[in-house]
C-alpha cells in the first residue's frame, strides 16, 4: 500500500475565491465529505488528483466509492466495473493534464 503524506493535497476546489479549497486526508475521512467532493467535481468546481484517488481507493475501496458515487450521481455508471473504467479514464486525463502543465 502506498503511503500518502497527511499534508498532501488530494483534491482542489476553485471556491471560495480567491484561493479555493485544498483537500487533505482529514477533509475526506467521512463518506459525506467524499460525496460533497464528488458533487463539486460533477459541476466542474473541483478536481481529484491521482494521489487523491490513491487515498480514496485505499480508504473506501472501489465498492465504497461506487456507493458514494451512486448517492452523488457524479459518474453515470450501471455497475462497479463501469465505475472503475470511469475512474481510470479520469486518472489518465489528470496524468495528461499534469504532464502538459509541467
Amino acid at each position: 500500500m502506498k503511503q500518502i503524506s497527511d499534508d498532501a493535497c488530494l483534491a482542489y476546489r476553485i471556491y471560495p475565491e480567491p484561493h479555493g479549497t485544498s483537500y487533505l486526508q482529514n477533509d475526506l475521512m467521512t463518506t459525506k465529505q467524499v460525496e460533497q467532493l464528488f458533487d463539486f467535481c460533477q459541476i466542474l468546481e473541483a478536481i481529484i488528483y491521482n494521489v487523491g484517488w490513491d487515498f480514496l481507493i485505499q480508504q473506501y475501496g472501489y465498492t465504497g466509492l461506487y456507493e458514494i458515487n451512486n448517492k452523488s450521481e457524479w459518474f453515470d455508471c450501471s455497475d462497479l466495473e463501469e465505475y472503475k473504467s470511469y475512474i481510470e479514464a479520469y486518472r489518465n486525463d489528470m496524468k495528461r493534464i499534469e504532464k502538459e502543465s509541467n
